[in-house]
């Protein structure tokens, strides 16, 4: 079934806003079995919208998903331009409007007159209800395809969807697309796609793609055939082994809070380059109090020796990037905070700060665990933003390797 996304507002063409929905109503129609077959973004003008719905309907889409527009200010002219589009005629929701204004009173604002446009409602198709915002969203049949309005918000947006839009969608999709995910980290695509390439038969009737990002590499393999999906996966499975740390749509930090909580096992972090960012994604995870028991941020030379305790003879020796750097510091948190784990990170983050010796980009990541410390050695770009992503993820990734299973 083919799905078509509008997107309406000036400062997602200008470069301020990301533009967060429509990749969000891609991935949630695609997982449902959608085809996405076109996404046009738009200004907030009557000839550019119309522009837009003129462009998407040629394709005869089942859905057209538009958003953005609905807001009370005069720059928000989408609720009527929409309106004029398909020949509704509007009136005013006077029980609407009390309701809206009763609950701006409740939380101590007088509500502005140009709010009444969110009261404006057509004379033909149906409202979708927003439970938290104030801008309703709007439903119309033309040309045998249903405009689906919501508004601009991303946290409205989502519950509009979740719960009106996407259940209604659903009673249209008459054959379920099936799909599985494999999240890897690590390794390039290339090196994915190879191995996976491998195993692969022409007749496996099912469609398989490849998602690099800063994290990883998602594997993505989808099906009709429960049949087809569930032997392509199970070869795809063994041909990747440990470079898969999640069957499905959880991240790495959730995997790892996951097995420490099942193992009864505790960890502390040290951390110079990622600047506390490992901590951060781990504490993102609900019940990481089990597991995460304390860390530091020890960015300075002075605040790996006087906080830490790492010897200043390592660091004068050798460098506060380095192998022995790294593994001082995993083992002197580990001690600290008496963990099961110690993991530290190292490195020069860019753009600045390398040398001949030690080039930006150059990291080293230290577990230690039980009487073993180990050292890992990464050579990444010079993007001080993305080295720390990758660093961070490389970090966990090794400590999920070290995890028993």
């Amino acid at each position: 079934m083919n799905v078509s996304i509008l997107s309406i507002g000036n400062e997602l063409l200008n470069g301020f806003t990301l533009n967060s929905n429509s990749l969000w109503v891609g991935k949630t129609l695609t997982n449902l079995g959608c085809s996405i077959s076109m996404q046009i973004t738009v200004k907030d003008e009557e000839k550019d919208i119309i522009y837009g719905l003129d462009t998407l309907l040629k394709s005869k889409p089942k859905f057209i998903i538009i958003t953005g527009g609905l807001g009370p200010t005069d720059d928000d002219i989408t609720r009527q331009v929409i309106f004029k589009y398909v020949g509704s005629d509007t009136k005013f929701d006077r029980g609407y409007w009390e309701t809206l204004s009763e609950r701006y009173l409740e939380n101590g604002i007088i509500i502005s007159e140009s709010n009444k446009n969110q009261a404006i409602v057509p004379t033909t198709g149906s409202i979708i209800p927003n439970p938290i915002g104030s801008a309703r969203g709007y439903m119309f049949s033309i040309q045998n395809t249903k405009l689906i309005l919501l508004p601009g918000v991303p946290m409205e947006m989502e519950s509009m969807m979740k719960n009106t839009v996407v259940p209604f969608i659903k009673k249209s999709i008459k054959k379920f697309l099936l799909i599985k995910t494999f999240r890897t980290t690590g390794f390039p695509e290339t090196i994915i796609m190879e191995k996976v390439k491998r195993i692969l038969t022409s007749n496996h009737n099912s469609n398989i793609g490849y998602y690099p990002s800063l994290y990883g590499v998602d594997v993505r393999i989808s099906s009709y055939s429960r049949k087809n999906l569930d032997e392509l996966s199970e070869k795809v499975s063994i041909a990747l082994g440990d470079k898969i740390y999640s069957e499905g749509e959880k991240n790495i930090e959730e995997i790892i809070v996951q097995k420490l909580i099942e193992k009864k096992k505790t960890i502390s972090i040290a951390e110079s380059c990622t600047g506390g960012l490992i901590s951060h994604r781990v504490t993102e995870v609900p019940n990481s109090s089990k597991v995460l028991k304390g860390g530091q941020i020890v960015y300075s030379d002075d605040a790996k020796i006087n906080n830490l305790g790492v010897d200043e003879k390592i660091i004068h020796s050798f460098g506060a990037v380095s192998s022995q750097t790294a593994a001082s510091m995993a083992n002197r948190i580990k001690s600290l905070y008496l963990t099961d784990y110690g993991l530290s990170a190292t490195g020069i983050a860019g753009p600045g700060g390398g040398s001949k010796k030690k080039a930006v980009g150059l990291v080293y990541i230290g577990l230690a665990f039980g009487d073993q410390t180990k050292v890992k050695k990464l050579k990444l770009g010079s993007e001080r933003s993305k080295n720390k992503i990758r660093t961070s993820q490389h970090a966990l990734n090794y400590l999920r390797t070290a995890i028993p299973i």
